[in-house]
């Protein structure tokens, strides 16, 4: 899990580079840190459920490979962009 710390300088980042860009501005910078870190917080979240769908599928399979091989991390990849792409990501 991302540090408390790490998140709101990521959310400070991404607020920065939205303001820059003319795309919004904020009348309380702290209502859009708090915003920001529940949206990095539901990315988080959306992101760990698909890497556990992802492994589940792996060690599913009747000749499952062994974590950390290549075939492992060919098929963990493609089931973890699957997954991601059906849950809106």
């Amino acid at each position: 899990m991302i540090s408390e710390e790490k998140m709101i300088h990521v959310v400070h980042l991404m607020l920065d580079g939205i303001k820059k860009a003319g795309l919004a501005d904020y009348p309380k910078q702290e209502d859009a840190v708090h915003e920001g870190k529940k949206v990095c917080l539901q990315y988080i979240n959306h992101v760990n459920a698909a890497v556990e769908v992802a492994r589940q599928r792996i060690q599913s399979q009747k000749s499952a490979p062994m974590e950390g091989s290549p075939q492992w991390e060919t098929l963990y990849n493609k089931y973890l962009e699957e997954e991601v792409k059906k849950r809106g990501g």
